[in-house]
């Protein structure tokens, strides 16, 4: 949902061809959306029926300029795959939080930019931090489901936002 949600938006925002967005995760692979998902993107006008699940590989991570993950332990396991991209792998909150401390730097180089959130966490104190995540809706009653989906489209509107600043009106 979170893929599909930012693709969506920064499409509208920064043009077509402007971004490559690419969902991948650690479990099973080409598995289907849950329905609750499709039926939550039906309703925001996009399709996900399509999707089939992927696998976060090295060389996805490697080619990433940001990578966004629900939880923390996707952003550990990515640092295992390729220890160059923690710089660029944050849970969606974490980023926010970051992008929020830096928002008077955001312009310019957006590469640089993603890895200036993150310059300086460490891996031995980010295994030991409270890292905020996004909360996984599977299962939910529908209401709840829905509430948890209008917060992870709140969050990628502000995603969203920071990357357009940074990337500035050029793009």
């Amino acid at each position: 949902m979170m893929a599909a949600m930012l693709q969506a938006k920064l499409i509208e925002r920064l043009g077509d061809g402007s971004v490559q967005i690419r969902s991948s995760g650690f479990g099973p692979v080409d598995l289907p959306a849950i329905d609750d998902a499709v039926d939550a993107m039906r309703r925001r006008g996009l399709d996900v029926s399509a999707h089939r699940s992927a696998s976060t590989t090295t060389s996805l991570v490697d080619g990433a300029d940001v990578i966004l993950t629900a939880e923390r332990g996707h952003v550990v396991k990515i640092a295992a795959l390729s220890p160059d991209a923690f710089r660029r792998a944050m849970t969606l909150p974490e980023f926010l939080a970051a992008a929020a401390l830096r928002i008077d730097d955001a312009h310019g180089d957006p590469q640089s930019w993603v890895q200036s959130l993150s310059e300086e966490r460490t891996a031995g104190a980010y295994l030991r931090a409270v890292v905020p995540e996004v909360a996984d809706p599977t299962g939910s009653m529908p209401r709840a489901f829905e509430a948890a989906v209008v917060t992870i489209e709140q969050q990628c509107d502000e995603v969203v936002a920071h990357l357009a600043r940074v990337a500035g009106p050029s793009r």
